[in-house]
């Protein structure tokens, strides 16, 4: 069984016409036909029923079909991994990610990558609309990769890689009353003004599922494009906040308060397409993410 017969077959069996079949293939009818029959008696079934007026695949090229598709998938894979041996890879590679992001060294990281393969030209971009929209970015297919926040690492059509998860707490300036408590209960914040993210940002997502859960509808009262920017707002006793440990928490006079019963964790992923292969970029990129995360503990 030989390349050029799969090609054939494949390019038959798709268009169930032996003239359109050589056409695509860039060869003669009667070469595709001979090659047909050449396959038909290697394998000792026949593939196609012919006739003047249609060509159908018989149970035997069903069953077939699938099989050379995906032998000719792999050729074609390992001809391109051969080929990247001596020219590198080329190509674009999306990248969506959050702002505020500082778990992962995002320069240190793209840097790393351009050094290695300097032929791939980069985009990074931040959604609007957070994670959500980074989701449909890669469902849509204009990013390939993304950098996402989310509660499950079972999505449907998205493969998700943990980077870290995260514990959500209270946060409240150091002078307010709930500062000196180790907890606080849902109900005792249920008239408090809040610092959040806009509605289709994991974090604004998790905790307004938090408090729905609690009975309570919250306040919000700032809504901000940056978790990092959060501690300023609540340090200026514009609201609190319910977010993971933030490094930018370190440059203001706030405090962090247990939530009790505890808020849903939250884990910061990498994220591509589940449902087409990546390409060799994305896999590139994806196997130095780990070397590049430079804390685990804080966003």
């Amino acid at each position: 069984m030989e390349h050029r017969q799969l090609e054939f077959f494949v390019a038959v069996a798709e268009e169930l016409n032996f003239t359109r079949a050589a056409q695509r293939t860039h060869a003669v009818q009667s070469t595709v036909s001979a090659s047909i029959r050449a396959l038909e008696a290697d394998l000792g079934v026949q593939l196609f029923e012919r006739s003047t007026s249609r060509v159908a695949l018989t149970e035997a090229g069903q069953v077939l079909l699938p099989e050379a598709r995906q032998a000719l998938d792999a050729l074609a894979e390992a001809r391109s991994a051969v080929d990247g041996l001596r020219t590198g890879i080329t190509g674009s590679l999306r990248i969506g990610t959050l702002s505020g992001l500082t778990a992962v060294d995002l320069p240190g990281l793209i840097l790393d990558f351009r050094r290695r393969h300097p032929g791939v030209r980069v985009s990074l971009k931040a959604d609007a609309a957070g994670t959500n929209g980074l989701l449909e970015g890669l469902s849509s297919q204009t990013l390939d990769v993304a950098f996402v926040g989310v509660q499950t690492l079972t999505m449907p059509a998205v493969h998700l890689d943990a980077i870290a998860t995260f514990q959500p707490r209270l946060m409240v300036a150091a002078d307010h009353p709930l500062a000196g408590r180790e907890s606080v209960a849902p109900h005792e914040v249920a008239d408090e003004a809040f610092i959040d993210l806009p509605p289709g940002f994991c974090n604004r997502i998790r905790s307004d599922n938090d408090f729905r859960r609690a009975g309570i509808t919250r306040t919000i009262a700032v809504e901000v494009a940056d978790l990092s920017t959060i501690p300023g707002y609540v340090e200026a006793g514009l609201g609190l906040a319910l977010v993971p440990p933030l490094a930018a928490e370190a440059d203001a006079d706030v405090v962090p308060v247990a939530l009790d019963p505890p808020a849903q964790t939250w884990t910061l992923a990498l994220a591509r397409n589940g449902t087409t292969a990546p390409t060799r970029a994305t896999r590139a990129f994806a196997q130095l993410v780990d070397r590049h995360v430079v804390r685990r503990d804080f966003y």
